[in-house]
């Protein structure tokens, strides 16, 4: 019987220091990584998950870097109380910030990692529609045959396969995310619903746009807790891009998301109000965006 107190499961735990060897570590069977363990362990003392090895990430050498160049680019080992104050993610990337700091709590936060609720997948996750209106990308790390260590990287966009499913194989490793810095005439935003302050989202919704004048040039549209992955609404995005802000425009978007959106019904809410939060919370993104953005 799960017990959310004690550890019932055996297995072996590691704490490499050197990357190459964590990735050989990965190869092994049923090997999990382990950051800040926010998700993972309560899923253990849950009997949810039966690692056979443990891989702790955070102890590897130079993963632990948040780096301000012409984009943001946070190592795996950067804990999101880092992210979370950190000034230039405030002042260039606002929406990460925003949703960082509503991931659950002080304790939680210094301890998890970005990296982490990526690779979670859970399609409530509260970073994974801003990441994906920003462009983001992930780096991902593996070992070739001959024992150097190589990196491909992916658009956060195609990273998630299904709720709590990735393209992670063994022996892979999310190493580095990387999120271009807003062009100037440029907005942003995050809101989210849920039950309580601390719980998983029952939707939220991030929002980046530029304009040009009083024209909307580009907007990019994603929401969560509405499907098994975060997702883009290119339908609505069509409709927006290219037209005179107004409010009858908005009022357009309003009514095409909540027709499109086929949310589900769940413990944390109906599809119903989903769709309608849906809908609200879009009308409040897209209005702060625009408002940041310099538009009138």
């Amino acid at each position: 019987m799960s017990n959310s107190r004690i550890i019932t499961t055996d297995f072996d735990y590691y704490a490499p220091e050197e990357l190459s060897e964590a990735l050989k570590l990965l190869t092994r069977e049923d090997a999990r990584p382990l950051a800040g363990g926010t998700d993972l362990i309560n899923n253990i003392k849950m009997d949810n998950a039966e690692p056979k090895s443990l891989v702790y990430t955070l102890g590897i050498k130079g993963l632990d870097f948040l780096r301000v160049t012409g984009f943001l680019e946070i190592g795996a080992a950067v804990i999101l109380v880092d992210i979370e104050h950190n000034t230039s993610v405030v002042r260039k990337c606002p929406a990460l910030a925003a949703a960082v700091n509503v991931i659950g709590g002080t304790q939680i936060r210094n301890m998890a990692t970005l990296a982490g609720n990526i690779c979670n997948a859970s399609p409530g996750a509260d970073t994974l529609p801003v990441l994906m209106v920003l462009k983001s990308e992930v780096d991902i790390s593996s070992l070739k045959e001959d024992g150097t260590v190589t990196v491909k990287t992916v658009s956060v966009e195609n990273f998630f396969t299904g709720p709590k499913k990735t393209i992670i194989n063994p022996g892979e490793l999310v190493t580095a995310i990387r999120v271009p810095f807003a062009k100037t005439g440029s907005g942003q935003s995050f809101k989210r619903v849920s039950r309580v302050g601390l719980d998983i989202a029952k939707v939220n919704c991030a929002v980046y746009l530029e304009r040009d004048g009083n024209k909307l040039c580009t907007i990019r549209i994603a929401f969560g807790s509405v499907a098994p992955t975060p997702v883009r609404l290119g339908t609505v995005e069509d409709l927006l891009t290219g037209e005179e802000m107004s409010e009858k425009l908005i009022s357009s978007a309003v009514e095409k998301v909540a027709r499109e959106l086929r949310p589900i019904d769940d413990v944390r809410s109906t599809a119903e109000y989903r769709k309608r939060v849906a809908a609200v919370l879009l009308r409040d993104a897209v209005t702060e965006a625009w408002a940041q953005s310099g538009g009138r």
